[in-house]
């Protein structure tokens, strides 16, 4: 009986959030008491914050900027617009190329609804042969660097044939090196892709901040205009086009930080439905779950001061790299290009690193230093560092992005043909046209939802470093395929 209540103990202070003491001290007598090892990473996993706002001031800062940006576009913006143009009497109601129009937009609207369609046939593919769309990704990019070869060697161009032999030798070789590893990240991408379709609603979340970027974009451009238009002499309604280089950084450092904000906003969003998917499945088990609606509140309220200065890093370093790049093209230089690839660098580093401290961010609600420290720390605790560096995962979600792509083109296509629309706007059987016009909505569509299967894989990787043994117990078939894939992979590294 006492070994019972002592076995009972130990099982609810490992299960409890609040470990204090590291599990080893618990395990007073390994001979008799038997911990499973999935519970090791409980003695420095991540503990839910309360409620509060964390780096308020930057989402202060983030919220005044965009007040002065709305307020430069509608008042100097509009005032721009304003300037009148010869017209040659435009177009009348009758006017077959208005019409043409017409139907060019109809023909997006239901090429957009085609691609949702395909996309949602492309992730339950995905589900079911996770690891063969891996293969074949590796393999197509082996193949298309073996067009490319033979193409450049075929039209005489041999320099840049040899050049690019050596990227496809290169390229073989990856392949090679990363075979193995193909059922762990067939794994990872299996459990993210269950975690968004029981929680579809995160993709209708991506596809409404993607249309808010867009709305930003064009609010953007219109201050823009209006300070171009401000600052320019114009006589006679001829205007010399002029801006102060302090207000061009200052743009594009506005355009930068809201794009990036943006994104993080639905980067920590899915992270905060993947973790409650984890943690509390019965939370986040339907199309328009309540672990949706609490995580957005939360990456909108609580976190978004977070949000902003992670994102407000990033953007500061695209900054000085467009800077950078701007001025090469002007005055050439071996320095500019020297200092441009360096920035080039620091902002592939500090965006990776910012993708998992967000992740943090959205599991348990830290600020954004510490949600650094600790995500680095559960890394090298559990001897993982090398893992995260996979990018297997992502290279399959861009060949389904550019299926899901061709796909849409080809329907968008169709649909023009039969019905004839968009003949006067993009020319009379101008199949081209229509296919790259069509091609370009399903691409950036499809590149919306395999971004948000991204995160959801980037947040499985770290709930499964913290808390292997909750998703055994939520869902124990996904849990015995990701532990079979990883012990098979990274046996030492996995620590189970």
């Amino acid at each position: 009986m006492e070994d019972n209540k002592r076995d009972d103990t130990l099982s609810e202070r490992l299960l409890s959030d609040d470990v204090e003491q590291p599990i080893e001290d618990l395990m007073m007598n390994p001979g008799q008491i038997e911990v499973d090892p999935l519970q090791a990473g409980r003695g420095f996993r991540g503990e839910s914050q309360q409620p509060e706002y964390r780096d308020a001031p930057f989402a202060i800062g983030f919220v005044a900027h965009l007040l002065v940006i709305l307020s430069l576009a509608f008042v100097w913006g509009t005032s721009s617009m304003k300037v009148e143009y010869a017209s040659d009497g435009g177009d009348t109601p009758e006017d077959p190329e208005s019409t043409s129009l017409k139907g060019l937009l109809l023909l997006c609207l239901l090429t957009s609804l085609a691609c949702i369609g395909i996309s949602a046939a492309a992730l339950e593919l995905m589900t079911r042969h996770a690891e063969q769309l891996i293969q074949l990704s590796l393999v197509a990019s082996c193949v298309l660097m073996g067009f490319m070869v033979v193409a450049f060697f075929a039209s005489g161009a041999a320099y840049v044939g040899f050049f690019q032999l050596f990227f496809l030798v290169l390229t073989v070789l990856y392949a090679y090196s990363v075979w193995n590893r193909i059922p762990f990240a067939a794994a990872n991408l299996t459990t993210g892709l269950e975690a968004i379709k029981t929680n579809y609603g995160v993709c209708v979340l991506g596809y409404v901040l993607a249309f808010a970027a867009n709305v930003w974009v064009l609010v953007w451009v219109l201050a823009v205009s209006g300070v171009v238009y401000k600052e320019s002499n114009c006589e006679d309604n001829v205007c010399n086009s002029h801006m102060d280089p302090i207000s061009a950084v200052l743009f594009l450092l506005s355009f930068y930080w809201t794009s990036q904000v943006l994104k993080n906003v639905l980067h920590v969003t899915i992270a905060g439905v993947v973790g409650t998917w984890w943690f509390a499945p019965q939370d986040a088990n339907s199309v328009f779950s309540p672990a949706i609606q609490d995580s957005f509140r939360r990456a909108t309220t609580y976190s978004f001061g977070s949000i902003c200065m992670g994102s407000l890093l990033v953007a500061i370093i695209q900054t000085l790299r467009a800077i950078t790049d701007e001025a090469r093209r002007r005055n050439g230089g071996i320095m500019l290009c020297i200092l441009e690839c360096i920035l080039y660098y620091i902002e592939r580093i500090a965006k990776y690193f910012n993708k998992w401290n967000m992740i943090y961010v959205g599991l348990y609600g830290y600020d954004y230093l510490t949600a650094g420290k600790k995500v680095l720390a559960l890394f090298q605790e559990r001897g993982w560092t090398s893992i995260i560096n996979d990018n297997l995962v992502y290279r399959t979600l861009m060949l389904a992005t550019l299926v899901i792509a061709g796909l849409t083109g080809l329907v968008g296509m169709l649909l023009a043909k039969i019905s004839g629309w968009a003949t006067v706007a993009l020319g009379v059987d101008n199949h081209a046209g229509v296919f790259f016009t069509c091609f370009l909505i399903g691409l950036s569509l499809a590149a919306i939802l395999m971004s948000v299967v991204l995160s959801a894989v980037d947040t499985v990787i770290v709930s499964f470093a913290e808390a292997p043994g909750e998703f055994e117990t939520n869902h124990p078939t996904l849990s015995q395929q990701l532990r079979t894939a990883w012990r098979q992979v990274y046996p030492d590294e996995c620590g189970f």
